[in-house]
């Protein structure tokens, strides 16, 4: 808690997700709990204007010295009915009221300045206690709304000094009415003006009064100012729970997003320009070759099967739907890998594209992530050698090891650069070598070609415990 009145240790704190479509995207918790009865006083407040702490303070200082008047009027009566108030003349009784109600006054600035504040009361309180019969004893709220405001706003260390000086600033008018010099001035015939043992016990009594209800009006602060402080660093660590939740799904589904959109890629980048070549090639032989033409239409058709089946197998990907969970949903389809390379490379030389297939060594079973990550990569290449360099003949080469798994596709670079602005496919392509731990090299070559090399690692097969009991 820093000094001052410690408004802006109160703040109240705000973790906004800015995701735009929830609804819940803002979630206020405030820093400061406040109790029923609180919360009423400051609505109360706010209805006459009153806003600011500054206001609220000085409203409070102006009810406690109503309350003083009261209690001084109450008290009035009791001692006049008692006879005791005898012993007191008039300028001796207008001096206590006068001190007991200015002692009010500071509380207009407890909270911007504590110290001064409990100072100013205790000054105050010494005066009281200097001019008031050693056969009262007499407390307002002041200094204990002082005390108390010093141990909720003040470290302890600093709370305690200032409570110290404050009883040493009342222990001089315990002193000065001991000695009774005081009383004398205002009640000349005062039979305690001299000195004596009552006269020093009892101030003595009120002085130890005074230390005592000094600490414990500071240690009830302290108490407070802890619980709030703790219950603030409660909401606080809620408040981050729930944004490091927010940020977490946040970051759920920006990886989503980017997985859609690179299966989505894949599948326009393979596909639908397998679609244009064709349909381009069909309008040019539409008129003079009529068959090739059929053909080319036959090969559009094949196409847009091969799309709408790739576009099943997406949303088999995204639902993720196990059979566990008693799911076969329709209309999705497996998954594509290795094993259907063949289907791949016949659909390029079906569109067109002349591919040399070589494999080497039993490819070993891949992890169904890093399976369609190797098709993928495949489909991607064929299908960038197609976008830039029609008509140019492709390398695949498949090798197969007992614990990595490289594919090449190589084919001869444009004689231009494409006309095409570039696209997002090695950006994918590098993204899934990287998620199955594999890796992704793209790029020219010195002989002229560019080549597309992807190595994954195989994942050693763990034998069934139960098996080998």
């Amino acid at each position: 808690m820093r000094g001052g009145d410690g408004r802006d240790a109160w703040h109240a704190r705000e973790v906004t997700d800015p995701t735009p479509d929830r609804a819940d995207a803002a979630v206020r918790v405030p820093a400061r709990p406040r109790g029923v009865l609180s919360d009423r006083v400051r609505t109360a407040l706010a209805r006459v204007g009153i806003r600011t702490d500054a206001g609220r303070d000085a409203a409070a200082a102006a009810a406690w010295a109503l309350l003083t008047v009261l209690l001084l009027g109450v008290l009035a009566a009791l001692v006049w009915a008692d006879g005791t108030a005898r012993t007191m003349s008039p300028a001796q009784g207008a001096v206590i009221a006068v001190l007991a109600v200015v002692q009010c006054v500071p509380l207009a600035f407890r909270r911007r300045h504590p110290r001064s504040t409990l100072l100013a009361v205790s000054v105050l309180q010494a005066a009281l206690v200097a001019v008031i019969p050693p056969q009262f004893g007499f407390w307002a709220a002041a200094p204990v709304v002082a005390a108390y405001t010093v141990g909720a706003l003040l470290p302890p260390a600093s709370a305690v000094r200032i409570v110290v000086a404050a009883v040493g600033v009342e222990a001089v008018g315990a002193f000065v009415a001991a000695t009774g010099q005081a009383r004398a001035l205002l009640v000349p015939t005062a039979v305690d003006a001299r000195p004596g043992l009552d006269t020093v016990v009892s101030a003595t009594s009120i002085l130890v009064s005074g230390l005592l209800i000094a600490a414990a009006s500071a240690a009830v602060g302290s108490w407070v100012a802890l619980r709030r402080r703790h219950d603030a660093d409660v909401l606080a660590r809620a408040a981050e729970t729930v944004e490091h939740q927010a940020a977490l799904g946040r970051a759920a589904i920006a990886a989503e997003r980017t997985r859609m959109a690179r299966e989505l890629h894949d599948v326009a980048a393979h596909h639908l320009t397998a679609l244009v070549v064709q349909a381009g090639a069909a309008e040019r032989l539409v008129d003079r070759d009529p068959e090739r033409a059929k053909d080319s239409l036959r090969g559009i058709r094949m196409q847009g099967r091969e799309t709408l089946d790739a576009l099943r197998s997406i949303v088999g990907i995204l639902r993720q739907t196990s059979d566990a969970e008693g799911g076969d949903p329709a209309g999705t389809a497996p998954v594509p890998g290795l094993a259907d390379l063949p289907e791949l490379v016949a659909a390029a030389r079906t569109a067109g594209t002349e591919v040399d297939e070589h494999a080497t060594g039993d490819a070993p079973p891949l992890a169904p992530l890093a399976d369609v990550t190797a098709y993928r990569t495949v489909q991607e290449s064929l299908a960038n050698a197609r976008r830039h360099a029609p008509g140019s003949a492709v390398a695949l080469t498949v090798e197969a090891g007992p614990t990595l798994v490289a594919l090449t596709v190589e084919n001869a670079l444009p004689p231009a650069a494409p006309a095409t602005a570039p696209g997002y496919g090695l950006v994918g392509m590098r993204e899934r070598a990287a998620l199955v731990g594999g890796r992704l090299d793209a790029g020219p070559t010195a002989g002229g070609t560019w080549r597309v090399r992807l190595e994954l690692p195989v994942e050693p097969v763990v034998a069934d415990a139960r098996s080998e009991a």
